[in-house]
């Protein structure tokens, strides 16, 4: 894994090697360690699902002893509202006894029973009793009967999970992006289901982040006329970087496609007049939280165990103005800019795979944030 190391000079850093976007290897050591330290988007429901309730989980699951089984990583886990306490928690969906999955789908009660062996869990993830079992202290329940607690967190209408022990507070993170927001009215977001909101992508998710975090393939992927180069001014694009997350920004060309400036906080005002066409937040490893007038465009580039050079693609949609969310094709080029990026990044894993990719070097002003993402995933899996 030594060849995986990115300096921490940008202008001594290569890339990470090619190889790193699609052998196995790399991939499960992603899994177990940048994977379960890092707090990961609760996945939204999709489909059929999201189009028959599309409220967000807090709200889905209100009563107490409300729950859901979801997947995250391939890896079954529920939510659970407490009976007692109201508390929502994130649970495995696996029993301690002899693995069988404890919630199938929606449902409530105080009490969840295992249909494999009876064995009985209470709201709050105790283990409470089995046939066969007698309770004995020490000996029946043990520590590891009960289920283990994921750590839960939530900004907006989102959940946030970890299903390890946290590199970090997640609160730390979510107080930079709700500083950012100023007035913008995150509480009356509502999801708007959309098609292809889940969907596999060609490529590793690194390619993915890597060409999110890229503003220098705007002017390229994206050129005028008629494509992101064009409705923003890339003169005026930001990159501002922190520990664990990053926000990129530009002005609108047309000020109709920007924010209102009363709406922002005080460092996003031009004196120009110029306004804000969107705030790009990335939440390391794997999310984005893209704000624009209209609303809240979500990504989300999940590594699919097993499978290094595709993504399980994740595209939610949340809007606070309703006109403005159906202008968000023509102002705001949503799908044009997917598909340009779905292409760019079929494309650059056909050189992956082919055994010529050298490793490259990156600008000093135009690939700061490629370069940042480099090295947060090199440390990560070095630890320096």
């Amino acid at each position: 894994m030594k060849d995986l190391f990115v300096h921490r000079d940008i202008a001594k850093a290569e890339g990470l090697p090619a190889r790193a976007f699609n052998d196995p290897a790399v991939l499960a050591a992603e899994l177990d360690t940048i994977f379960k330290r890092e707090w990961l988007l609760v996945p939204e429901p999709s489909g059929a699902e999201a189009r028959a309730d599309s409220r967000p989980w807090a709200e889905r699951l209100k009563q107490r002893g409300a729950r859901a089984a979801l997947t995250l990583l391939d890896k079954p886990l529920y939510l659970q509202r407490g009976w007692k306490d109201s508390k929502l928690r994130l649970f495995p969906n696996v029993c301690t006894h002899a693995w069988y999955p404890l919630a199938p789908g929606p449902g409530r009660g105080e009490k969840l029973v295992c249909a494999q062996h009876g064995r009985q869990f209470d709201a709050s993830g105790r283990c409470l009793s089995q046939p066969g079992f007698a309770a004995k202290a020490g000996v029946f329940p043990r520590a590891c009967d009960h289920l283990a607690e994921f750590p839960l967190e939530a900004l907006g209408p989102l959940l946030f999970a970890c299903l390890g022990e946290p590199a970090g507070p997640f609160k730390k993170t979510a107080a930079l992006v709700l500083e950012s927001l100023g007035k913008l009215p995150l509480a009356s977001l509502e999801r708007r289901p959309q098609a292809g909101d889940l969907r596999e992508l060609s490529g590793n998710w690194k390619q993915h982040a890597w060409n999110y975090m890229d503003k220098f393939h705007v002017q390229f992927i994206h050129k005028a006329p008629a494509g992101l180069a064009d409705a923003i001014d890339l003169n005026s694009y930001k990159t501002e970087l922190y520990a664990g997350a990053s926000l990129q920004w530009a002005n609108a060309r047309d000020p109709e496609s920007g924010f209102d400036p009363s709406l922002l906080p005080e460092r996003f005002r031009d004196p120009k007049g110029r306004r804000v066409f969107a705030l790009w937040w990335f939440l390391f490893p794997n999310i984005t939280l893209n704000f624009y007038p209209w609303g809240l465009s979500v990504n989300v580039y999940e590594p699919i165990p097993g499978r290094p050079e595709n993504t399980l693609f994740q595209w939610y949609a949340w809007a606070w103005d309703e006109k403005k969310f159906t202008e968000r094709e023509s102002r705001w080029l949503s799908d044009q800019v997917d598909a340009e990026d779905v292409e760019a990044m079929t494309q650059v894993r056909r050189g992956v795979r082919s055994g010529l990719a050298p490793r490259g070097r990156f600008s000093a002003t135009e690939e700061t944030g490629p370069h940042w993402f480099h090295h947060a995933v090199s440390r990560a899996l070095l630890g320096r």
